[in-house]
């Protein structure tokens, strides 16, 4: 089998996939795999596939191709050459991700169903999330239709992704707690001066690293919490995995923690449950507000990108104060360093 992927999506959306393509690698090491993916995710990629079968390109760059024809031509002998015998585009993928896979040759091209996009062909099977289900989940079952037109025998369940550079050394006489105020969207980010001033609290007896964020917040905490430079994914997985705690937004670095066993406390707004990562529950307490009537503004593939509340924007995020969270922060670790099971939200 000769597979080609198309998924150029943000960290967290790339880590609910990686199950899909650890599996695919563990039951058939033969297969040739070759992923289109962002520079960004590059680096999730990489325990899996050699570094000639990662495609980078940006989302808008492979998007805007038709409109210079030359630049369209050239992706199209790229996927031409690989000879791809099946392609799967995951659910979030673009007109021009189609497009590539209709002209690619293959015998089938798989995606998720409800996709928003303005050509709508280039598939053989559209899959449909079930009730309940998890983004992960859908991804996975997207796989078992490839599975089934392959004679491969598809495992129930999604495992935990695979994270490389997961093994840091969590020991140590204080707790080691890691900040993370950032987030694709603006209407998901709980307000940096909470988050400062929670990381200035949580320092009084653990150790706690404020990953710098100049475009968010050009302020600081104060000593002594250490603030790092996180330059790109490969320095940040370094740096969860090391910790004992994670705070941060329904982010992608939520995604990369939750999948390396971090425990983690994340004030919640308007991401659907179903963005939700179904591995390491026990270990994630989600500071979801109920009794909203605008929750979730979020929508399983078209988001409006802003808050929908006029009467009180942002309540679902201005709900929590830092009293709050740093509470739920002090159970989680004491839970986490011995070992007590925790419920999942709040």
């Amino acid at each position: 089998m000769n597979l080609l992927i198309f998924k150029l999506s943000p960290i967290g959306d790339t880590v609910l996939f990686l199950p899909v393509l650890q599996a695919i690698r563990s039951l058939r090491p033969e297969w040739r795999v070759t992923v289109f993916t962002t520079p960004v995710c590059a680096a999730l990629y990489r325990p899996f596939l050699d570094s000639g079968d990662i495609v980078a390109v940006e989302r808008a760059s492979l998007q805007r191709s038709w409109r210079n024809p030359w630049v369209l031509l050239g992706w199209l002998r790229r996927v031409r050459r690989l000879r791809p015998d099946a392609v799967l585009l995951s659910f979030d993928q673009s007109s021009m991700a189609r497009v590539l896979a209709g002209a690619s040759g293959a015998a089938v091209r798989i995606a998720g169903m409800g996709s928003s996009v303005r050509w709508r062909g280039g598939l053989t099977d559209e899959v449909g999330i079930s009730a309940g289900h998890s983004i992960a989940e859908w991804e996975w079952e997207m796989a078992r239709v490839l599975a089934r037109t392959s004679g491969l025998e598809w495992p129930k369940g999604p495992a935990v992704p695979l994270i490389a550079g997961a093994t840091g050394s969590r020991a140590g006489v204080r707790p080691r707690v890691l900040v993370h105020a950032g987030a694709s969207r603006a209407y998901q980010l709980w307000p940096a001066a909470s988050y400062i001033e929670l990381a200035e609290k949580l320092s009084s007896d653990c150790e706690v690293t404020w990953i710098n964020l100049p475009a968010i917040t050009p302020r600081r905490p104060s000593a002594p919490v250490t603030v790092a430079d996180s330059s790109d994914l490969t320095a940040f997985i370094a740096l969860a995995g090391a910790c004992d705690l994670f705070v941060g937004n329904h982010s992608g670095p939520f995604h990369i923690a939750c999948a390396m066993g971090v425990a983690c406390v994340i004030p919640t707004g308007p991401t659907l449950p179903a963005c939700d990562p179904p591995w390491n529950r026990d270990r994630v307490r989600l500071l979801r507000r109920s009794g909203l009537a605008c929750m979730p503004c979020d929508k399983l593939v078209v988001s409006p990108n802003r808050c929908l509340n006029a009467l009180s924007p942002m309540a679902c995020l201005d709900y929590w104060t830092v009293e709050a969270v740093e509470r739920v922060c002090r159970e989680m670790l004491a839970g986490t360093r011995c070992g007590a099971d925790l419920p999942r939200s709040e």
